[in-house]
């Protein structure tokens, strides 16, 4: 039995290290020439609209309709979590999605959204049609896209 623990740890040792170099990052994003967004982009972007937001590390996805106060109404689960995530020791150390009743404010470059306890300040990054979010907490490790519903 005690083998079976030890080989079990040494694989998610090994899928770990695997995962960490794959990790996109907002220097990767950078020098792939994508563009920190403005405040009018992302408020076009966002304001009155329905979209996806992606998270890369647990290919969650989830539906968001921010209304034109920031206020998001409607927040609902397209796609769950991979179930590979359980055992990801970065996925359960980084900060949580928030959930409830989220609001969102657009100053400057950055989107900042708070459920009244935690506030996370994102931005972000755009090249051609393809948009990734970036929030403070995160190290600079991009954690989201953002897919425009059409």
């Amino acid at each position: 039995m005690r083998f079976k623990i030890i080989i079990f740890m040494v694989l998610n040792l090994i899928v770990s290290f695997a995962w960490a170099d794959t990790k996109l990052t907002l220097a990767s994003l950078e020098s792939q020439n994508y563009k920190q967004m403005t405040g009018i982009e992302i408020s076009k972007l966002l304001l009155n609209k329905t979209v996806k937001l992606k998270d890369l590390l647990s290919d969650a996805v989830y539906e968001i309709k921010i209304d034109a106060d920031g206020s998001i109404k409607n927040r609902k689960k397209i796609k769950g979590k991979n179930p590979n995530i359980l055992t990801s020791v970065e996925y359960h150390s980084r900060a949580s999605l928030l959930s409830e009743s989220v609001d969102l404010s657009i100053k400057g470059n950055k989107i900042i959204t708070t459920d009244g306890i935690r506030t996370y300040m994102s931005t972000f990054y755009k090249k051609d049609n393809i948009i990734y979010g970036v929030r403070d907490i995160d190290n600079e490790t991009v954690n989201f896209k953002i897919i425009i519903k059409k």
